[in-house]
């Protein structure tokens, strides 16, 4: 690896030698102020200094906090950021959750946790009311620290220790809590630096000046943007945090940014404006890193035609975002999601399944032993659920979800994803989910109601195409959005 980016050996060399010695005046976060026009820059020294004030809270709050969880409940903000670095460093365990969610499933995850505290925004989310009844006393304000005077720092962090808890979305059951170590954090680091020293070194456009700055819509509550929160101190690169996805124009106008890491839908936005000729409203963004779903390759590759710099990726909470990048801008491998890395050992099992080996695995589901046990084998392979192929390169591509796979009667198995995808070709159809009811494969659509009778047309004309068992049966269409979860993939449930 080049020499422009020394991975850290943990949380506390990430404040005290990247954040304090090596950048202290390059910018950390960019948010926009509540007038929604300024511009707030908070630069790694200030940023180290609000750390340590959080630190300094917490330990007076929690005397005990060595091993406590301490639970972020929070939109994207800076102080989400302050508190995460915090937590860990004050020695508490750093515990984010989706404060979207219904109180049914927040009543769960936090009683799983047993708080010490809870940081929070305040916002109503829809639960606010049985929050504050059954958490009153531990409800913090995001902001908590800062009338307190920084405090000194200790490197308390056992490198296997458990270090903080992520829960999964939860796209088919109830969601787990992901125990994630300092050890976890660093395997990751050493990929994502990877990731950066390639930008810097092939993809950099003439002109382009370091260090860069990436944009974020994505919640922080979530492993494809934490990374992120972690990652970047070790290259002095800026975070542009962005709230609402109806602030993004409005954001990205505001605070230049060369990298967005994005939910495919997000993609498709600003390939629609580049189609239109608005590229100027994206005010200089140039490389799109894509996870969580397929994109399709023509899309990508006009993107990439146009001067986009696309990369698909995998990765997972489990493995602290580590996973396979893909920096080809070859239209035969722009689908994959890339090749694996030197850090982590991969292989496809019989059933083509993705099995990922190496410090970046979890230390197990928080309370779950039998869940960690059918995911974790005996020769320590995580087992990821995902499916895939690899072609005669080494590139893998996704193929579905091993959970997802509709076995019928006959013994056959039935990926949905494959039907998914071949659905999706019809330009009536805005989404759709395939799923078993009743022994039958059944589509379900969600299309205008003028558009149903050619929806019917065409996926009479796609069965006609595919294997008899593997056909669709049962069609039913819908006039409201599929539900999805917070980074836009569709719940199965």
């Amino acid at each position: 690896m080049a020499e422009y980016i020394k991975v850290p050996a943990g949380v506390y060399d990430m404040v005290t030698r990247c954040m304090e010695q090596e950048f202290p005046d390059h910018v950390a976060i960019r948010y926009v102020a509540e007038d929604s026009k300024t511009v707030v820059e908070k630069k790694y020294r200030e940023y180290a200094q609000d750390i340590r004030r959080m630190v300094a809270y917490l330990k007076a709050e929690v005397p005990d906090i060595k091993g406590r969880r301490i639970v972020l409940l929070s939109r994207n903000c800076y102080e989400f950021c302050v508190a995460s670095y915090g937590i860990i460093l004050a020695g508490g365990v750093l515990v984010t959750l989706n404060q979207k969610k219904t109180w049914e499933e927040l009543e769960y995850e936090l009683g799983l946790v047993e708080p010490a505290l809870i940081l929070n925004d305040g916002i109503d989310y829809g639960c606010r009311a049985e929050l504050e009844a059954a958490y009153g006393p531990k409800l913090r304000p995001m902001d908590c620290y800062k009338d307190t005077a920084p405090g000194e720092l200790t490197n308390c962090v056992g490198h296997d220790d458990l270090m903080m808890l992520m829960f999964t979305s939860g796209t088919t059951g109830r969601s787990k809590g992901v125990m994630l170590s300092e050890r976890n954090m660093c395997a990751s680091l050493h990929t994502y630096s990877e990731v950066a020293e390639n930008w810097i070194t092939n993809r950099l456009p003439a002109g382009q000046k370091l260090p860069l700055s990436h944009m974020t819509l994505l919640p922080l509550f979530h492993m494809a943007c934490f990374v992120c929160v972690m990652s970047y101190p070790p290259a002095g690169w800026a975070l542009n945090l962005c709230g609402d996805i109806r602030d993004f124009y409005r954001d990205l106008g505001l605070m230049h940014s060369d990298v967005m890491a994005s939910a495919p839908m997000l993609v498709e936005t600003i390939y629609n404006d580049m189609k239109r000729g608005r590229v100027s409203r994206l005010n200089g963004l140039w490389d799109l890193c894509c996870s969580s779903a397929a994109l399709d390759p023509k899309m990508l590759l006009e993107l990439a035609q146009n001067g986009f710099v696309v990369n698909q990726c995998y990765g997972m909470t489990e493995t602290f975002g580590d996973g396979i990048l893909n920096f080809t801008q070859v239209e035969k491998h722009m689908s994959a999601v890339g090749k694996p890395d030197d850090h982590v050992q991969y292989k496809l099992d019989e059933t083509g399944e993705i099995c990922i080996k190496g410090d970046c695995v979890m230390l197990g589901y928080y309370k779950d032993p039998e869940a960690t046990e059918e995911v974790i084998d005996a020769d320590g392979w995580f087992h990821t659920g995902d499916l895939a192929r690899m072609d005669e390169e080494g590139f893998y591509y996704i193929t579905g979800r091993k959970k997802n796979l509709i076995i019928l009667a006959s013994g056959e198995n039935v990926s949905p994803e494959e039907l998914e995808k071949k659905l999706a070709l019809c330009p009536a159809i805005t989404e759709c989910i395939v799923k078993e009811k009743g022994q039958k494969i059944c589509a379900v659509i969600y299309c205008p109601e003028d558009k149903q009778e050619e929806v019917r047309a065409f996926v009479t004309e796609v069965n006609r195409s595919l294997t008899l068992y593997k056909r669709i049966s049962a069609v039913e269409f819908t006039v409201e959005p599929l539900p999805r979860n917070a980074l836009g993939k569709l719940l199965r449930k």
